[in-house]
This record gives C-alpha cells, structure tokens and sequence, in this order.
C-alpha cells in the first residue's frame, strides 16, 4: 500500500487531503486506537471479575441452599419424627387393650346402638369420648360389642393425642374385623354419608399400607396424601400394625391423621433467603404441600378442602399433575430425587430458571424442596455490570465527544497551512497551462518559499526555449503535411479495394459464426438448467439433514473445549481441586463424546442412504414368487428389531390370494420395498404401543390380490397414522415423520417408490389418522392367473 508522499501512487490527491492524511495516519488514529484498548482492557477486566463473582456466588448459594434445605427437613423431620413416636405409643396401648379387660362406666355403655343394617355405633359424643362404627360386614354378637366397649379405655390416650400436638387433626383404631374407633367424635348419620354403609377399612391405604404385605417390617408407615374418609378433606396419616402379643397375624391398625393444610402452614413458615418457598414431596413424588407462592411456578393449586358429593369408596389420591416423577416440566428432576436423598438442580418453570435444593426427611422418605429463581440470587452480580457498563460507555462517549471536537480545530489548521502552499502551486499550473497553448514568454515569479521559487524560474527557462524550438519545427510541419497528403491518397485507394472484397467475406462468416453461438448457447443453457434442478435438489436435501447432526458435533466441540479451559484453569488456579470436581468435568466431557458420536452415526447413516439412493439400479427382470419374498424379508426385518428390543411383540396377519402367482422383477430391489415399508410399520405400532395405554395390540397385516394383468401388495398397520396435509409429500427425498435421532434419514420410502417405478409399477398410501397406515405397491404380473383351488 502507498504511503501519502509515495510517488509511485496513481491516484492524485489534493494537497489539502495529503496533509490531512499525513496528520491522521501518524498521530491521531494510533493514540485513538490505544485509548480504544485501555477502554477494551477496561471492560473486560470488569467481564472477567463479573464472571468470577458470579460463580463464585453461585457455587456460595447452592452451598447454602443445599444447607437450608437439609436444616429445615430436619426441623420438619423432628416435627413428623414425634407424630411417628405417638403412632407407636397408640401402637402399643391399643394391642395392651386386645388383652386388657375393661369396664367402662354406665354413660359409656349406653351411648351404643345397632342400626337398622346390624352396624354397631355410639349415638352421642360426649366429653373426652371417641366415636365408634362397627361396620356390618362383621356379624357383632355379645363379644363383639364387648370388645368394642374393652377398646374405650384408649379414649383418654386418644383425645391426650390430638390435643397436645399441633400438626394431629383425628387420631383412629381399626381392627381387621371392621371396627373404627376414632377421635374427635362424628355423627354416625354423618359418618355415613361420607363411607357409605357397607364401610371396609381395610380397602384405604391408611389400612393397608401397614398390613404385612407392604410393611413387613412391623413399623409405623407414613401414607401418601388422600381424601380423608371422616370429612377432613386431604390428609397423610401415619398409620402403624397392631400384633397383640406379637401374634403372627396382625390385628388392626393404628393411625394418626395430619391435614395437608397444617403441614403446608409449617412450610410456609420456613424462612429462606432470595425471596424462595419450601415444597414437601411424598415418596412417590406427590406434592404434599404446596405454598402459594409456587402455585404459580408449578401452575396448580393446592389441594386442602374436599367437596364430599358422595361416599368415599375406594382411595383418592391427588392427581399426577402433583406427581414431579410424572410432569414433563420435572421428570429430570424426579429422576435426580429418587436416586439421591439431598441434592439440587436446575429446573426451568414458566420461562425462568430455577434453582431447586431437596433433602430427605428421616423417618419419611418425604423430600423438602426449596425452590429459588436465579434472577434473585444474581440480581446484585447483574446490577453492579449494568453499572460497569455504563461507566465504560460513558468513557467511550466522552472520548468520541473529544476526537470530534479536536478534528475540527486540527482540520481548519491544516486546511490554513494547505492555503499556503496550494495558490503558489495553482500559480505554477496556470503558467504551465499557458505555456502548453502556446504562450512561451511568461513574466519571472516570485515567491516566498525557496523550492517553490526555483520549480518558477525553471518554467520560466524551460518557456524561452521553447519558443525557439517551436519555431523550427513548424517549419519541419509543414513539409511533412505535404508529403503526408501524398501517401494518403494512394493508401486510400487501395483501402478501398481490399475493403469491398472484405465486407462480402465478412458478412458469410458473421452469420455463420452467429448461428453456431446461438446453438451452443441453447443447448449449454439447456444441460446447465437441468444439472443445476438436479443438484440443487440433492445439495438442499443433504445440507438440511446433514446440519442437525453437525451442529451438534460443532456444539458439543465447542463445549469440550470450554470444559477444557475450565479444568485448566482450575488445576492452575486451584492446586488442591478435589478429586470429585475433575471426575464431574470428565463426565460431562464423556456425555458430549456420546453425543458426538451418536450424531456422527447419525450422519454416516445419512451418506450411506444418501449413497444407497443415488445408486445405479440394473439387472434382469425374472418371474418372482411374490408370496415366498414376503415371508422371506418378513421374517428378516422382524428378526433385525427383536434384537434390539427382545420385549417388542407384533401380531402378524396374513391374507395372501392364492391366485396371485409370480411378478415380473428383480428380487433383491423388491425386497428391499418390502423391508422399508415392513420396517415403517414396525417403528409406527411401535411408537402408539409406548405412547398408549393398556389394551393396545400392535398388528401388521400383509395382503395380496390378482386384479387383471396386476399384482397389488399391501403393507397395513394399527400404528398412529398419518396426517393427510403431509401424505402428499411422504414420497419425497429427506422427508420424514419420525422425530430426530434412531437413523431415520427420509430416504427409505424415497428409494422404495423409485425401485417400484423401475418396475414399471406404483407406490401408494392410505392412512386415517389414529386408526391405520396402508402403503399399496401395484406390480405387472409376471404369468397368468392361477386358478384358486375353490373355484
């Protein structure tokens, strides 16, 4: 590149751009560009501590968090740990009470009635007393209403229990012959209307969650929340096996009843910091509590009262909307929780990302969760570079601001300095131009710079001898032009004789030449248009479906190089890293490995299939026994995915036209339509089996039929089906209905309906979506009808 002064430059330049240049090229723009990298330097040093700061504050909050979550599940865990006591003392007082014998007072004794049904009840409360239903599946007799009398001697203990703990609301016994015992007191007539007359204990899981079955240990079993039986609205008891004289067989149950309402208040009350909730999560991952600060995140709405429209018959759990271990939006989270007993993780709710830290509740298996959105715990971190910002691009203001203003004060004393120097050099051109027509004698100049001066005198010089020069050469003019005149006059002559023999050759070939171009253009044009159709065909379907699996190998790179900056910044700057962090980071470098390799298969896959398509198909057509290469690639294609997924079941149906006969084909290419359509219909009942419910029997059914000199073959199956806006497009290159990943490159059914052309044949499909898919491939016969043995 030249420089302003080079000589050698092509392009003149004003004298006033010249020394603007000059100004700019050596002073101003390199100390512009320094400031510009201080203030660069500046801003990224700010980034860098940002950053810091906040994996620091993040790796501080998840310590406390993971804290908070574990101190509070304690303190809870201490709470439900003294109903879990009181559950075994009620235990142990009520077996004491199968072989106590007890008299109760007259009161006692005569608030008992039958019903008319024979159900033995206590027909008024009284103060300090437990109610009681014996239900009629039992036929009560003399002992029966004795025993029912003997058990009124754990009322005291009963009414002691619910009214010195906060979190207790009912408190009952149940014996395996259908006897409840409860406290507070209810109305029969009430009782009633809640369980029905025909009331079996032993059918709600407060019963037979503590039975032998379920808790063989003998302990005292938390249950998952349920409508309560008694009018409570939802509850969770802790219930306990009663084995009077530690009999083999057990006896009953005891339990006591907490309302989610209480348990949900005692979340509440949690304090945790960064504006966070609590959440108490059952064993099966049911939500047991839930505060109204995170009904929003959750999108539900806590379940505390019940509207008892009807008995209550069989358990009512909460639905799997409260379930973590089955929402979409938490099955990652799930997963993490029924693996481990303390952890946390990230989870995104409603659009935002929040942090979730559990801890298990001994003696419960319950998880408390403390959830907490990041944007809180990083609000101050975000709020100090917001104002770093700031500050860096008032700096870059204020330097712009003073450049622009020194620009223009340098400006005006360049373009006074190039004043200067320029009307001494506009001087010089005038007298050069003179000179040029013809004025050689031009009057001496005189001015004040001395290079400027001697470039004068020399014009002026240079002009004198000129003058004498020129004369002499018009003299020498003058006798050429004479000569000149002559030579051209012969010349045109003959110019003009050779110019008519050239026009008429000139014209013959001009026409010619014109013809040829304009076919070699039309047909270049020609071969280019169809070349350029066919590869920008080829060229979109391979670039669309080779980019998802390259843009995964391009970010899961791009991934293990930052873990690998990562870990050697912190073996630098952390000489004692724990063990455990390098493994975590090793971990995360083998899962983006798999996820390179599974999308480097993947786009293997897509070249071999690719390549498969493209492939030159020839050979001889012979007679095919249709029916023998169904079976053949049938068995074939079934084999090949039953050792993948040995469990996957299919039923098969035949329906084969004897009269069908033999095709006209090649019988590797035939089968290699018949293993793409079988293998569709495999994937497609194959993914409605995993998407339903029970009740669903994948079915493939394989059809063939004579119709006049054609031989039609179908494929049907009981899958999903197909949209019919995309029916249209299913027999295009690339285009597929599965979803991403397992191989599925869009080529199979692209490659069959090719083959079936080369066979002078068809490829249709049929489908009604949630119902079937029917693929249909018409063949010319290759022999004449078979006559059917019933006819």
């Amino acid at each position: 590149m030249s420089s302003p002064l080079d000589k050698s430059a092509a392009k003149p330049v004003s004298l006033l751009r010249l020394i603007w240049r000059s100004y700019l090229t050596s002073a101003l723009v390199p100390v512009f560009l320094i400031e510009l990298a201080l203030i660069a330097a500046y801003l990224i040093t700010n980034s860098v501590i940002r950053d810091q700061n906040i994996t620091t504050l993040q790796r501080l909050a998840t310590e406390q968090l993971q804290y908070i979550a574990q101190h509070q599940a304690e303190h809870i865990g201490s709470q439900l740990a003294s109903v879990t006591y009181n559950a075994e003392l009620l235990r142990r007082h009520a077996e004491q009470a199968f072989v106590t014998p007890f008299i109760p007072d007259a009161e006692e004794r005569s608030r008992y009635a039958f019903s008319q049904d024979g159900t033995l009840y206590t027909t008024r409360d009284l103060p300090g007393r437990a109610g009681l239903v014996y239900s009629r599946l039992t036929r009560i007799g003399e002992p029966e209403r004795t025993k029912a009398l003997q058990f009124a001697q754990l009322d005291p203990l009963l009414k002691s229990l619910v009214d010195t703990h906060p979190l207790v609301s009912q408190v009952y016994v149940i014996t395996a012959d259908h006897m409840d015992r409860f406290y507070p007191y209810k109305e029969y007539g009430e009782v009633l209307g809640l369980v029905g007359a025909d009331y079996d204990p032993s059918t709600y899981s407060y019963y037979y969650e503590a039975d032998a079955t379920h808790n063989p240990e003998r302990k005292v079993v938390w249950t998952d929340v349920y409508v309560d039986t008694a009018g409570h609205g939802w509850m969770t008891s802790a219930a306990a096996p009663l084995y009077p004289g530690s009999g083999a067989r057990m006896e009953g149950v005891v339990g006591l009843d907490i309302s989610i309402d209480s348990i949900t208040k005692q979340v509440l009350h949690l304090d945790l910091p960064w504006n966070g909730y609590g959440m108490l999560v059952g064993r099966s991952g049911t939500i047991l509590a839930l505060p109204s600060q995170g009904e929003r995140d959750w999108g539900l709405k806590e379940l505390t009262q019940y509207a008892y429209q009807e008995p209550i018959r069989n358990d009512i759990f909460k639905p799997d909307t409260f379930n973590l271990f089955k929402r979409e939006d938490s099955h990652e989270l799930g997963q993490h929780m029924a693996s481990a007993r303390h952890g946390l993780q990230t989870v995104s709710l409603t659009g935002r990302s929040k942090q979730v830290a559990w801890s298990t509740v001994k003696g419960t298996d319950w998880k408390l969760l403390v959830v907490v959105d990041e944007a809180d715990i990083f609000a101050e971190a975000y709020e100090l570079n917001r104002r770093v910002a700031r500050v860096g691009l008032g700096m870059i203001a204020g330097l712009i601001l003073f450049y622009a203003l020194f620009f223009v004060w340098l400006y005006r004393k360049v373009r006074r300095m190039s004043t200067l120097l320029a009307e001494p050099l506009l001087d010089l051109e005038s007298m050069m131009q003179r000179m040029s027509q013809g004025e050689y004698a031009q009057s001496r100049p005189a001015y004040s710079i001395i290079e400027l001066q001697r470039t004068g005198e020399g014009l002026f010089q240079m002009g004198q001898s000129l003058g004498q020069s020129n004369a002499s050469l018009q003299q020498a003019r003058t006798d050429l032009e004479q000569l000149n005149i002559k030579l051209e006059e012969r010349i045109q002559h003959r110019t003009r004789e050779l110019e008519t023999v050239n026009a008429a050759l000139n014209q013959e070939n001009t026409a010619k030449q014109v013809l040829i171009k304009e076919l070699q253009h039309t047909q270049n044009q020609l071969i280019q248009s169809e070349k350029l159709a066919s590869l920008a065909q080829l060229t979109s379907g391979i670039a669309h479906e080779l980019k998802n699996p390259l843009n995964f190998i391009n970010n899961m790179s791009e991934a293990n190089i930052e873990l690998a900056q990562e870990l050697e910044r912190m073996l630098q700057e952390r000489p004692d890293v724990s063990l455990r962090e390098v493994r975590d980071i090793i971990t995360d470098f083998k899962q983006n490995a798999t996820v390179v390799h599974q999308h480097g298969v993947r786009a293997d896959h897509i070249i071999r299939s690719m390549m498969e398509h493209a492939r030159s198909r020839s050979g001889a057509l012979e007679p095919t026994d249709l029916e023998s290469l169904v079976e053949q690639y049938l068995k074939l294609t079934y084999h090949g995915v039953r050792v993948r997924n040995p469990e996957f079941a299919v039923a098969f149906v035949r329906e084969f036209d004897p009269t069908v006969g033999q095709v006209q084909g090649m019988p590797q290419e035939l089968g290699r339509v018949l293993q793409n359509l079988i293998l569709n219909a495999l994937e497609a009942v194959s993914l409605k089996q995993r998407e339903s419910t029970s009740g669903y029997v994948p079915t493939i059914t394989l059809r063939t039929r004579r119709e006049g000199g054609h031989v039609s073959l179908q494929v049907e199956d009981n899958g999903p089906g197909i949209p019919k806006d995309i029916q249209g497009r299913i027999f295009e290159p690339f285009f597929t209905t599965k979803p991403p990943g397992g191989g599925n490159t869009g080529l199979g059914l692209s490659l069959s309906y090719d083959i079936v052309k080369l066979h002078a044949g068809s490829l249709t499909v049929e489908s009604e979506l949630g119902r079937y898919t029917r693929f249909t491939v018409s063949l010319p016969a290759g022999d004449r009808p078979v006559a059917s043995s019933g006819q």
